[in-house]
C-alpha cells in the first residue's frame, strides 16, 4: 500500500515539484487547499484535493475529518494551529515558513542568527515556529521547519522579475534601478527551494527538530539578475542609478524586501540580505538543482508564455505602475542633474597609483 502524504497548500511556486518529487518517492499526495486556484499540472483530475479553509482549526479539521496520514507537508495556512489539528493523524510534519533575519554589517545569516521583531507579522512568525518546536519537544511529531527566502520562479504571486521583463518586452532599454543595482539579497529558485523540502522527507533523522534556511548557492546582485534577464531576451539594456530616495520609478524592486517600506513614503531597502545555506549543505548534503542561468532562463521563458495581464492582479500586487512616460521624465531629470555636475569645474586632484612604476633600475641609496 502506498504511503499518504497530506500536502497543505501545493498550488503556490513550489508546490507542484514538492508534490512530483512525493509521487517518486512513492507516496500517494492527497492536495488540501481552498480550491479558489487550480494548477494544471496538480488539478483535481492528477491527484486527491480537499477543499477547505487552511487557516482555522474548525475548517481544517472537517476537512481532514478522521484521516491519518504518513507525511504532512504544510506550505500554507495558519501553521501553528497545525499540532491541535493533526495531534494523532501523522507521525511526520515538516512546515514552510519564511527567513526574517535582522544581522549586522552585511553579514550572512545562519539559523541561528537574531530576528528581525519590527513588526508584528514577523513576531508571528517567530511565535509559529516555537509552538512548532515545543510539538516536537513533546513528542507529539517529527517536526522539521524551512524557511523560505523571497522565491523566484514560476507561479509566483508577485512575479517581481516581470517588471523587468515586461519593460524589455516592451522595447525598454535604459531601466531605473536602486543604487546601482548593488544590493545582493539571497533568493531561493522554486525548483531549489522544492528540492531542499524533499531533502528534509528523505532524511527524517537528521532533520528532526530541525529549522533550516533555504537560499540557493550564489547569490547575484539586482543588476546582475537584471542583465542575466535582458540576456535570454537577446536585449542589451543600460541600468540607470538612482539613490532610493529619488527613484520613485525603480521602487518595484523591492516588493517583499520588507513589510514596512511604501506604507509611509519611505523608499525599499537596498542593504545586503544575506542568508548562509550551510547548515543544509552540511546535514542534509543540500547542492542546487538548478543554477543560476538556467533559472532565470527558466523563468523569463515561463512569463513570457504566461504573461500577466496589463493591469491585473499580478501587476496590481507588484506596487509597478508601469508608467513610462514619468518614468522617462525621471531619467530626463537624471541627465539633466548628471550634465549640470559635469559642468563644474573640479580640479586639484591628480589620480596616480599607489605604487612606483620605474622605468630603469634604482641605485641601493635611492630605493625605498
Amino acid at each position: 500500500m502506498d504511503k499518504t502524504a497530506l500536502v497543505i497548500g501545493g498550488t503556490g511556486p513550489t508546490g507542484p515539484p514538492i508534490i512530483r518529487g512525493l509521487q517518486e518517492r512513492g507516496y500517494r499526495p492527497v492536495m488540501l487547499h481552498s480550491g479558489k486556484h487550480e494548477v494544471e499540472e496538480v488539478g483535481p483530475d492528477k491527484l486527491e484535493h480537499i477543499h477547505t479553509d487552511a487557516n482555522f482549526a474548525e475548517t481544517l479539521t472537517e476537512g481532514i475529518g478522521d484521516r491519518t496520514f504518513d507525511l504532512v507537508i504544510a506550505t500554507y495556512g495558519r501553521l501553528r494551529l497545525l499540532p491541535e489539528v493533526l495531534r494523532d493523524r501523522t507521525p511526520r510534519l515538516i512546515t514552510v515558513g519564511g527567513t526574517i533575519y535582522d544581522t549586522k554589517y552585511s553579514r550572512a545569516a545562519t539559523e541561528d542568527s537574531p530576528r528581525d521583531l519590527h513588526h508584528k507579522i514577523y513576531v508571528k512568525i517567530v511565535e509559529t515556529e516555537q509552538v512548532l518546536m515545543d510539538a516536537h519537544a513533546a513528542g507529539v511529531f517529527n517536526v522539521t521547519h524551512l524557511r523560505y527566502p523571497n522565491l523566484y520562479g514560476p507561479r509566483q504571486l508577485a512575479p517581481r522579475e516581470w517588471s523587468i521583463i515586461r519593460r524589455i518586452r516592451d522595447g525598454r532599454r535604459r531601466l531605473p534601478i536602486l543604487d546601482a543595482g548593488l544590493t545582493l539579497e539571497s533568493r531561493s529558485y522554486v525548483d531549489n527551494a522544492a528540492h531542499a523540502v524533499l531533502l528534509t522527507v528523505d532524511h527524517p533523522e537528521e532533520a528532526a527538530g530541525q529549522a533550516y534556511s533555504v537560499v540557493d548557492e550564489y547569490t547575484p546582485s539586482d543588476a546582475d539578475r537584471v542583465h542575466a534577464m535582458a540576456a535570454v531576451m537577446g536585449a542589451e539594456v543600460e541600468l540607470v542609478s538612482f539613490p532610493p530616495n529619488a527613484g520613485r520609478p525603480a521602487w518595484y524592486w523591492g516588493i517583499g524586501r520588507s513589510l514596512r517600506w511604501g506604507q509611509d513614503g519611505t523608499p525599499p531597502p537596498t542593504t545586503h540580505s544575506l542568508i548562509d545555506m550551510a547548515k543544509m549543505k552540511e546535514q542534509l548534503g543540500y547542492r542546487d538543482l538548478v543554477d543560476f542561468p538556467g533559472a532565470i532562463e527558466r523563468t523569463v521563458n515561463f512569463y513570457l508564455e504566461n504573461s500577466p495581464e496589463p493591469g491585473g492582479e499580478e501587476e496590481r500586487q507588484l506596487s509597478d505602475a508601469f508608467d513610462y512616460e514619468a518614468e522617462d521624465a525621471f531619467l530626463a531629470a537624471y541627465d539633466r542633474f548628471v550634465g549640470e555636475c559635469e559642468s563644474i569645474p573640479f580640479e586639484g586632484v591628480v589620480y596616480r597609483h599607489q605604487y612606483d612604476h620605474p622605468k630603469a633600475p634604482a641605485s641601493a641609496s635611492t630605493a625605498h
